[in-house]
């Protein structure tokens, strides 16, 4: 059966801090390296966060394509957790908390998972409102939320994974059932493979 809407979720090509497993939420790092991907989908426009890595990616996997920015597509504002690693938290009770319980812990001086849910969603729905199929780069939280909401199993945002150089492809029949914030009843993943030997930025 065709689908009315089909969004491809892409997350972004790694940083330094991404390398250092840092949490890296506003922080407007470059991507470590230039590649090539190959990849099957050509999109005409690429929707994504304002952020650097995202329009970098773009550039690398999708280099003739118009890239559309959305600040509302940008990963969660980690606050005083930012460029900040597990080990330097782990002993941090307000951390902890948070961890534990994302919805009634807020990050100091950061969002609040609610403010960060409300922000992605209303950028997603603002970009797929009509039949058609549309690719996004984004971010790992970014695209974790979307597919809590909207993946094909129930699972929390804490069940969910988003790995780099992966396409998550999520399908509606009709238009309807996604505007009525039904799950996805088409989903796959497929690997990007990329070329590395190019001229690091």
């Amino acid at each position: 059966m065709a689908h009315d809407i089909t969004v491809h979720l892409i997350r972004h090509e790694k940083t330094k801090a991404n390398t250092e497993r840092k949490y890296i939420g506003w922080t407007d790092e470059p991507i470590l390296k230039k590649v090539e991907a190959e990849i099957v989908l050509q999109p005409g426009i690429v929707y994504g966060s304002d952020l650097r890595r995202c329009r970098e990616t773009s550039q690398c996997y999708f280099p003739n394509a118009e890239f559309i920015a959305s600040q509302n597509l940008r990963e969660l504002h980690f606050g005083d957790f930012e460029m900040c690693t597990y080990e330097q938290l782990q002993h941090n009770g307000i951390y902890r908390a948070w961890i534990d319980d994302p919805n009634n812990h807020p990050i100091p001086n950061g969002e609040t998972f609610f403010q960060f849910k409300q922000r992605v969603l209303k950028g997603f729905r603002e970009i797929v409102n009509e039949k058609k199929e549309y690719t996004l780069i984004v971010h790992g939280g970014v695209i974790r939320l979307l597919l809590a909401v909207y993946g094909v199993k129930a699972q929390s945002f804490q069940q969910t994974v988003a790995n780099h150089r992966t396409i998550y492809s999520l399908g509606w029949n009709t238009i309807e059932e996604f505007i009525g914030g039904a799950r996805c009843t088409l989903y796959s993943e497929a690997h990007i493979t990329v070329n590395e030997n190019m001229q690091k930025k």
